[in-house]
């Protein structure tokens, strides 16, 4: 039996063991190496998957930076950059598996740290005895990890580090509730540029040479308590598009694992074992740079194509989308967050692809298949969180009586199904109108046709922490 599927066999049964199918995780989508990784941090640290692997994957795509692009449509292109908020109740376990997955690229942040000491110092050696003039570059500081900053100094962070930055932010409602503090939301405008591929200014009086950054790769991510999720949805960041721009993950069971006295002797081994191979991993990809233009001119991105059967699965997830928007009547019921689904699921692959050569599993030429695959589900996944955090969004914003009504109700009902609804609850035609004018508001229910509904979010009742709310895709 081979090395390779020695550990394909030991990662399910593992997988198995710890009930990582419960979780809807798609585990398997990542390369077996780090598959083996997650099980053990999982298993000997008690993290969460749903927080390690993604942590995982913005950690990877940190690493990466703008090196590669992978090829949408035509010249259509884009970089790895994810934007990812963790989300559960306080004490889940959010920040460990975070700081974990990231401890590698914090460790060459602090490397870069050490040499631009060095380097300062040299240079104001070197500046004090030629009192003027050393013939020196003055050094500057490269980092990835930027966690308290203004707009204006994040975008200096990145033009000192041309391959990219990380917004890691523990409790990140904290930075959104002073977004605006500075030239009224000039980050937000940022962050939607930057996702977007668009150039990125700032020109100031006193500096006479203006930033300008071509081709941005701002990473994101953070964590908060599902509590605050409402407050993040009225912020106006749906309609500017923001929301749709970030990945959303959120733990089917809100509940941690106990620790055992078995396990814990051997912890320390496992775990350090773990992250010996997972920094290993991240420092593969840390040294992909760019290439070199054949005229001397550069640094230029590697682009790479998708091979024919990954576009075509790629094309056709989309295409399914398309069709589900098309069949919509109603233009105030049109989600724009689908279509930004092909670029999520391009970076994703682009970050699976990546990880597949790091682990020695396969290449950097084109986009494979089984990454695409990959990342179609891990995509579904994501948003499969993001419908069950609008249920908790939605629930807590509707008033009892009208959640009372919805529960009453079949997956499809029309007005006159509500009404006699309404009348068993006596409750006035009136009232029950005004009832679902709030649940299609909260995006509880979605309106069909005329006189026609259904269900966007399955009644969750309270959605206390060990109950399991039934959902359907919020987009379809």
């Amino acid at each position: 039996m081979s090395m390779g599927i020695a550990q394909e066999i030991c990662n399910k049964v593992m997988s198995e063991v710890q009930g990582i199918k419960d979780t809807g995780f798609p585990l398997d989508a990542f390369p077996e190496k780090v598959q083996t990784i997650i099980l053990d941090m999982v298993r000997y640290e008690n993290f969460k998957v749903e927080y390690l692997a993604p942590a995982m994957l913005s950690a990877v795509s940190s690493a990466l930076g703008g090196t590669y692009y992978v090829r949408v449509k035509g010249q259509w292109i884009t970089n790895a950059a994810l934007y990812i908020i963790m989300v559960g109740r306080p004490g889940l376990g959010k920040t460990p598996p975070l700081e974990a997955a990231f401890q590698p690229i914090r460790r060459n942040d602090n490397a870069n740290m050490e040499k631009f000491k060095t380097d300062m110092a040299a240079y104001q050696n070197a500046a004090k005895e030629s009192k003027g003039d050393c013939g020196m570059e003055k050094p500057v500081l490269a980092r990835t990890l930027v966690s308290d900053f203004t707009p204006e100094a994040l975008l200096l962070a990145h033009y000192n580090s041309p391959r990219g930055i990380t917004i890691l932010v523990d409790e990140i409602m904290g930075m959104f509730n002073s977004a605006n503090r500075y030239n009224n939301g000039q980050l937000i405008e940022q962050l939607l540029t930057a996702w977007s591929g668009g150039a990125l200014d700032v020109v100031r009086v006193n500096n006479p040479i203006p930033i300008h950054i071509e081709h941005p790769c701002i990473n994101m991510i953070g964590t908060t308590q599902t509590k605050r999720m409402g407050e993040l949805m009225k912020k106006g960041y749906e309609e500017n598009g923001l929301l749709d721009r970030i990945l959303f993950t959120l733990p089917k069971v809100q509940q941690l694992a106990l620790w055992t006295k078995e396990e814990d002797n051997s912890t320390h081994h496992r775990s350090a074992s773990a992250m010996e191979a997972w920094q290993s991993i991240i420092s593969k990809i840390l040294t992909l740079d760019y290439e070199t233009g054949e005229d001397g001119t550069g640094p230029k991105f590697h682009i790479i194509d998708m091979e024919e059967e990954a576009r075509d699965e790629f094309i056709a997830s989309h295409n399914a989308t398309i069709q589900r928007t098309n069949a919509i009547e109603d233009d105030n019921m049109i989600e724009s967050r689908p279509m930004k689904a092909p670029v999520h699921v391009a970076r994703i692959a682009l970050i699976l692809q990546v990880l597949r050569y790091a682990c020695g599993e396969s290449h950097l030429q084109f986009l494979t298949k089984q990454a695409m695959h990959g990342a179609i589900r891990l995509m579904k996944y994501f948003e499969d969180s993001y419908c069950r955090i609008r249920g908790y969004v939605a629930n807590d914003a509707c008033d009892e009586p009208s959640r009372e009504l919805l529960s009453t109700l079949n997956d499809s009902f029309t007005t006159a199904d509500a009404l006699a609804a309404g009348k068993q609850l006596r409750v006035t035609d009136r009232t029950v109108m005004n009832y679902l004018k709030e649940l299609a508001k909260n995006r509880l229910i979605k309106k069909i046709r005329q006189g026609e509904y259904q269900k966007t979010v399955f009644e969750t009742q309270q959605m206390t922490t060990s109950e399991k709310s039934r959902s359907v895709n919020c987009n379809e």
